[in-house]
């Protein structure tokens, strides 16, 4: 008699103790995520911002060549610098995808 009732009490306690092992995973796996889209959120706000400070000096850049009274070889470097501005964020966008 004190077998038949053991066993389904073992069982009882066994189940409840995966339950709850279970459910402490999932909250510590949520904690995890949220943190993980905390820092993307912040890393793509800084991405956001490295990119607008690209695109303004790419525009000083293209200002600057453009510019009569600058000389051809500080023109000819701007162009150089601009085309490697472009080549970043080009494979910037690439990472994103």
């Amino acid at each position: 008699m004190i077998e038949l009732g053991l066993i389904p009490l073992l069982v009882l306690i066994g189940t409840a103790w995966f339950g709850w092992a279970s459910y402490r995973r999932a909250v510590q796996a949520e904690q995890a995520l949220a943190e993980v889209n905390a820092e993307h959120r912040a890393l793509t706000h800084e991405v956001r911002s490295l990119e607008r400070a690209v695109a303004a000096a790419e525009q000083g850049l293209r200002t600057l060549s453009s510019h009569p009274s600058v000389p051809r070889d500080v023109a000819v470097a701007a162009d150089l610098t601009l085309a490697d501005v472009r080549r970043l964020v080009e494979r910037n966008k690439e990472l994103d995808d």
